[in-house]
């Protein structure tokens, strides 16, 4: 994980997942994880057809570096992402 992306703290995200020719057993989910790796959120993403999976996820109310993992299971192999966030207090002048 190389790059983190920030939010603002309450934000609603749009997750999608797009996969292409092969069947997701179940849908994808999604889980969001503290900086000690505790799940604070999840998921399971709905199938919108031709294997793209969406959801909305509400972030959490306060500040802190979290990782948002993705898991799919496709031919009974589980498929894994991992992305860094932050989610930042707006600062108003």
């Amino acid at each position: 994980m190389s790059r983190i992306t920030e939010f603002l703290i309450g934000d609603t995200v749009k997750l999608t997942w797009v996969n292409s020719g092969v069947t997701v057993s179940g849908g994808p989910t999604i889980s969001l994880r503290d900086g000690a790796e505790t799940i604070v959120n999840t998921m399971s993403l709905t199938s919108s057809g031709d294997g793209h999976y969406y959801g909305f996820m509400t972030l959490p109310g306060s500040s802190g570096l979290y990782v948002m993992e993705s898991v799919a299971s496709i031919s009974g192999y589980p498929f894994k992402r991992r992305a860094a966030l932050r989610t930042i207090l707006q600062e108003v002048d």
